[in-house]
């Protein structure tokens, strides 16, 4: 009997392509990670300052620091200008043609109007607002504390009247007979 020790011509083959499989998939790597663009160790070539001789950029020492980059003027930026803070009379205008379009960003507008002008006259009415933003956004517990504080702050007035009226009297989303003054 002969023993099998031998390999088959078709065992042979099939390494030969292992083999080249392996080296393959290790040049492909060693060429990926040489040639990937995160992995470079110089400059792309619009950046470059190309005045030099490129001996000259080799010989200088690692010291120095490289050259500054071009930028082209048209990637330059033109200065930050201050927005322009609005007056009194610009945010009020705001609130009004809010109205119930967009409680978030009434109730944002009264509260800042609120902190800029305090005893302004028309405090009361922004007051009013910060209440009906409260209402919109169904945050009535806040918009009954809002009120509390404007009968104390505005008493008298109809934009008092109005918020007590419909907060205190007979508060949203609770039943009729059970208003809280």
């Amino acid at each position: 009997m002969k023993s099998q020790t031998s390999s088959s011509p078709s065992d042979s083959v099939k390494m030969g392509i292992v083999a080249k499989i392996v080296v393959s998939l290790g040049v492909a790597g060693v060429l990926c990670f040489a040639l990937w663009p995160a992995r470079r160790t110089t400059a792309p070539k619009s950046v470059v300052d190309t005045s030099a001789p490129m001996m000259a950029q080799r010989e200088q020492p690692r010291t120095k620091p490289r050259p500054a980059a071009v930028v082209p003027a048209s990637l330059t930026v033109a200065p930050v200008q201050a927005v322009p803070v609005p007056d009194e009379a610009s945010l009020m205008s705001t609130l009004r043609a809010l109205a119930d379009s967009d409680p978030v960003r009434s109730l944002q507008l009264a509260r800042t109007a609120e902190q800029r002008f305090p005893t302004s006259p028309d405090a009361a009415e922004r007051s009013w607002f910060v209440c009906k933003s409260l209402v919109n956004l169904q945050r009535f517990r806040d918009a009954r504390e809002e009120a509390k504080r404007m009968v104390n702050e505005y008493p008298g007035t109809s934009w008092t009247t109005d918020v007590a009226r419909h907060l205190l009297v007979n508060p949203p989303g609770l039943p009729a007979d059970s208003a809280v003054p």
